[in-house]
């Protein structure tokens, strides 16, 4: 039996072509997937090591040298001489260091890993956040939820998840009551209109 899900999404496909046109659409389409999947991308890419920035290619440092010529009238002048150095790991001065991790980000093939990774690191927040005296509520302000959705472009996940410590549903609530929307909200719409 066909769905009604399927007759409804298929009503507004063929609105959608008869409006644009195949080619149109399917371009657009294209266009959307692309900018979610490097969005998705960008943040779900693990983060360097230590390692691997120290053993990235050395960037090419232009070095002064002085060099005195003699010219033929017994007059000595200095000349500046620019020349091209590569440095080499030998050079460098390792000091140390301290790397904060902003965010783990882990590369979920699952789904019920990512919801299972959501709701444990949502609970250890809502705890901390006891510990400290804290409700979410104190959280889940105007000025905060801007910062961090709208200017930051963060996902109702993640202020539930790194701040908030509570269901991501009452983030998005909250964010909607105050009229602010997530740039995936406001892509999806895009996406849903058309516009």
């Amino acid at each position: 039996m066909y769905n009604h899900v399927y007759y409804s999404m298929d009503t507004d496909i063929y609105a959608l072509v008869a409006k644009y046109g195949y080619k149109n659409l399917h371009i657009r389409l294209t266009e959307l997937m692309r900018e979610e999947y490097l969005y998705f991308q960008k943040q779900f890419e693990p983060v360097n090591t230590i390692k691997e920035v120290v053993t990235q290619e050395l960037p090419v440092v232009k070095r002064k040298s002085k060099v005195r010529v003699k010219t033929p009238i017994a007059t000595s002048e200095v000349r500046e001489v620019t020349e091209d150095v590569q440095l080499s790991s030998s050079d460098l001065e390792l000091k140390d260091i301290i790397v904060t991790v902003v965010e783990k980000t882990n590369n979920f093939r699952d789904p019920k890993e990512m919801k299972e990774y959501q709701k444990n690191a949502v609970e250890a927040k809502r705890k901390e956040n006891e510990a400290a005296g804290l409700k979410a509520t104190d959280f889940l302000t105007k000025e905060n939820l801007k910062q961090w959705i709208e200017d930051e472009g963060r996902t109702y996940a993640w202020v539930a998840r790194e701040k908030a410590g509570c269901p991501e549903t009452q983030v998005a609530a909250q964010a909607q009551m105050m009229g602010l929307k997530s740039r995936v909200s406001k892509k999806m719409g895009r996406t849903m209109t058309g516009n």
